[in-house]
């Protein structure tokens, strides 16, 4: 399927810090994987914005480099693509840098005869992004080149600031020089083809939402579990830590998915609104139930990585219990689990349902049917039940359903979720995207945990890396669950 004629505008995407790591890892081979399948404008071009030196030939060339480490070879499409990319060099911070661009953008609609289309894609860290925000704002390249056509866009990638009041700033900013649709913050999580699953298992069938709720689910958890380590990004990392990186964000919205209303229609208004009313009822914990209730904990070794403090606080791994005040799941705990350099790589929400009662099974055994999402190592949804098991005896034991929605290899990490969110920016759908009520909710219950962590009311614990000893050490959260005391 091709993209939609009625939108197919000439379109120019500029991206600042074109030579970055974002670029290599997933902007440039997304970009291609569109172009291969027909999906982006016959009129479109890439303008690289950098500090780096380099002519429209040397830019191309790197670009070539990038899509061949993915594997692609050198053909006629390729060659083809390349002629997309063009690039201006110049400091973020230079006001007539943005002139320059802006005149430049302006040769390229007028060689086209028409009024395109302006995307903007802040792929830099988010220190620059005030400066760039400014610059574009001073040098109009914001403003629409018509009034009969041609939109600005911006997309940001996260982290939306470091707290909520950071991240109002940030929005404050950019709203004075977009409108909320114009706006487009980048979870890559929820462009994963698992979490856009969710919604169609939960209301395209009509097995399970009558028992999507308190009555019947006992609990829920969902974790982000990474058998790597912080790596190259020492720097970055110790001023953010596990729980700005993918709690207030990726577990967070994951947990928006699976507890939210039926949005009646698969438009991004009604989805970003329903997401928005789970998030919105995130219950704040008190101090005590932060001390007693949430852990943090570093892998041995951090300290060490270029970049991170000697005397560091930033967690690596993270154990929160949390709880939502709706109608559909009041009082159902909710664990929200993230940690690197753990034994094993999981990522999954596992919804946990309650002992049927009665129950035709042994006095005293608990049998509890479990649903389970898996984005990593394997994309399915597995559905654990009981059965008897086959003799003459009657036995029971636990049998799994499984919906393997694909194989291994079958995609390339990141690369595909990046595919989905630009041509959805492109097309103007902002379902797979975060908007600002979002954003305040999950930082306003974020900020809560931290701001006790940091007090040093919850101390910073220590784990060995590759192994389970943070997981075991946190094991009393789900004692606590487990026990009589909820």
């Amino acid at each position: 399927m091709k993209i939609d004629e009625s939108k197919n505008m000439p379109t120019v995407f500029v991206i600042f810090g074109a030579t970055g790591d974002l670029m290599k890892k997933k902007i440039a081979p997304a970009l291609f994987n569109l172009y291969k399948k027909g999906r982006l404008p016959k009129l479109f071009k890439v303008v690289g914005v950098s500090r780096s030196i380099l002519s429209d030939d040397d830019f191309r060339k790197r670009v070539g480099e990038i899509l061949k480490s993915h594997g692609s070879k050198e053909d006629e499409v390729f060659r083809s693509f390349l002629e997309v990319f063009l690039f201006k060099s110049g400091q973020f911070d230079n006001e007539e840098n943005y002139k320059n661009i802006a005149k430049y953008l302006l040769d390229i609609d007028v060689s086209w005869g028409v009024c395109s289309n302006k995307l903007f894609y802040l792929s830099v860290p988010p220190v620059h992004y005030e400066m760039i925000l400014k610059n574009l704002s001073s040098s109009g390249l914001t403003l629409p080149c018509s009034q009969q056509g041609g939109w600005t866009r911006i997309l940001v990638e996260k982290p939306f600031g470091k707290d909520a009041k950071t991240a109002i700033v940030l929005d404050n900013l950019l709203g004075t020089l977009f409108r909320e649709e114009q706006i487009y913050r980048i979870d890559h999580y929820l462009a994963k083809e698992m979490l856009q699953n969710i919604l169609t298992f939960r209301f395209s069938n009509n097995l399970f939402e009558d028992s999507w709720h308190k009555d019947f689910i006992e609990k829920i958890e969902i974790r982000l579990l990474e058998k790597i380590g912080v790596e190259e990004r020492g720097e970055f990392y110790d001023g953010i830590g596990a729980l700005r990186d993918v709690g207030q964000n990726h577990l967070l919205q994951m947990l928006a998915l699976v507890a939210m209303d039926n949005p009646s229609s698969f438009d991004a208004v009604s989805i970003r609104s329903k997401r928005f009313d789970v998030l919105e009822k995130l219950k704040m914990p008190s101090v005590e139930e932060i001390k007693n209730y949430s852990y943090r904990a570093q892998y041995e070794g951090y300290k060490n990585i270029k970049g991170v403090k000697l005397k560091s606080e930033t967690e690596t791994y993270f154990k929160i219990l949390a709880y939502l005040d709706t109608p559909r799941f009041k009082d159902v705990p909710v664990v929200l689990e993230s940690g690197k350099r753990m034994r094993e790589q999981v990522k999954e929400i596992v919804i946990t349902f309650k002992h049927q009662t009665p129950c035709l099974c042994p006095p005293g055994i608990h049998y509890k049917n479990k649903i389970i999402f898996s984005v990593e190592p394997q994309e399915r949804i597995s559905i654990r039940f009981w059965s008897k098991k086959p003799g003459l005896d009657m036995e029971m034991e636990e049998r799994e359903l499984d919906f393997l929605y694909r194989r291994d290899g079958e995609r390339t990490q990141y690369v595909e979720e990046y595919e989905k969110l630009l041509l959805d920016c492109i097309l103007g759908d902002q379902t797979l995207f975060v908007s600002t009520d979002e954003v305040q909710a999950m930082w306003k219950f974020t900020d809560a945990i931290l701001d006790v962590w940091y007090n040093d009311i919850v101390p910073l614990k220590f784990y060995n890396p590759d192994t389970d000893e943070a997981r075991e050490s946190s094991g009393y959260i789900e004692e606590y669950i487990s026990s009589d005391n909820l």
